[in-house]
């Protein structure tokens, strides 16, 4: 969680530190590891620069973000699609969506049983 004037990609790693679920340590060290091994995370554009990436991959993770100041790639409005729709799963839930607890502790509790009504309703918890 990130206040609203901080720019996204300076906050990258706290963010990726913040996730619940971590990367699995390697069971023995590979020399010349592949970096598309890594668990992948979606970003918007605002993380799509060289120093974000940098700051993921050191956090174990592989960002998949639109670039900035590039020409647009074919697939980039899945990804920006993905992390829209993200956002449209939780804008039911006013409290969460227009973000009216200004408390640091209680916000993430808000969104995480916002999830979680999101996911029983979808059929994903039974």
């Amino acid at each position: 969680m990130t206040g609203a004037n901080a720019n996204d990609g300076v906050q990258t790693r706290d963010v990726l530190d913040a996730m619940v679920i971590h990367p699995p340590p390697a069971d023995r060290p590979n020399p010349d590891p592949d970096p598309r091994d890594r668990p992948r995370v979606r970003g918007d554009g605002g993380y799509g620069n060289g120093p974000s990436r940098e700051r993921a991959r050191r956090a174990g993770f592989r960002l998949v973000a639109p670039w900035q100041g590039r020409p647009r790639r074919p697939g980039v409005g899945r990804i920006r699609s993905g992390v829209e729709r993200g956002h449209a799963f939780l804008s039911p839930f006013g409290r969460v969506a227009r973000r009216l607890d200004r408390c640091s502790r209680s916000y993430p509790a808000w969104v995480q049983m916002a999830a979680t009504l999101v996911m029983i309703r979808t059929g994903f918890v039974r």
